[in-house]
């Protein structure tokens, strides 16, 4: 496994947690969802300056991973977009417009938070979910790493498989794709070559409202993956 930046799956475990026994006064009425995300859900992965950010919607509630800090905010009224702040600390607050946001954290203001580019990418194990719009074979695994160090690596459904990737705004190439030669029973064995075709052939990605990483290539096949 490759070294990561800050930013990975693993902060999702013990960092500092803000307003956990904290309580506020809640707005009446309900607040409508936040611009691009669902209602329930949402993930965004964002540089605010060179500060690597990670944000989690659920319903009218923010976890904001902030470097090696991790906040839980709330939703407060706003005139636009949909703002959210620590209860009881109006000093650490986030106000998400669009796909970007203004973060203040402690009274500190940080440059416009915009999407992260190869660092959402590098925020963990990304999990396939859905190849070709064919979803995948019933309790198989495939797996996307991408490491600070250029490569990307993981399962391919029964062989790993590892390769290099260069990623510009949201365009991504991928290339150099090597992996074992382990025997696949019929099914797996067709989705791997699947796979493999649409990665080494991506030239595109993004990550969708609810979170998936979605990797496309011109000639429309696609790869749709989720952090584990």
């Amino acid at each position: 496994m490759t070294f990561r930046q800050p930013l990975t799956a693993a902060m999702l475990g013990s960092l500092v947690l803000l307003s956990a026994c904290a309580t506020s006064q809640r707005p009446s009425g309900d607040a409508p969802a936040p611009p691009q995300l669902e209602a329930d859900s949402g993930v965004a992965i964002l540089s605010c300056g060179s500060l690597p950010v990670r944000t989690t919607f659920n319903a009218d509630q923010l976890t904001l991973e902030a470097g090696s800090d991790k906040y839980l905010l709330e939703r407060v009224r706003s005139g636009s977009g949909a703002k959210y702040e620590v209860p009881g600390d109006s000093a650490t607050s986030y106000w998400l417009k669009g796909d970007k946001g203004m973060l203040v954290i402690k009274g500190q203001s940080y440059p416009e938070c915009e999407p992260a580019g190869a660092l959402l990418l590098q925020a963990g194990e990304w999990v396939v979910e859905d190849i070709n719009n064919g979803g995948i074979v019933d309790r198989s695994r495939v797996t996307l790493n991408f490491g600070n160090d250029g490569r990307v690596s993981g399962i391919a459904s029964c062989n790993n498989y590892t390769g290099a990737y260069t990623v510009a705004g949201s365009s991504l190439t991928v290339s150099q794709l090597v992996s074992t030669r382990k025997a696949c029973i019929p099914g797996l064995g067709e989705q791997e070559s699947n796979f493999l075709k649409a990665l080494e052939n991506v030239s595109e990605f993004k990550v969708s409202d609810t979170g998936a990483l979605v990797l496309k290539t011109e000639t429309g096949d696609s790869l749709t993956a989720r952090l584990q």
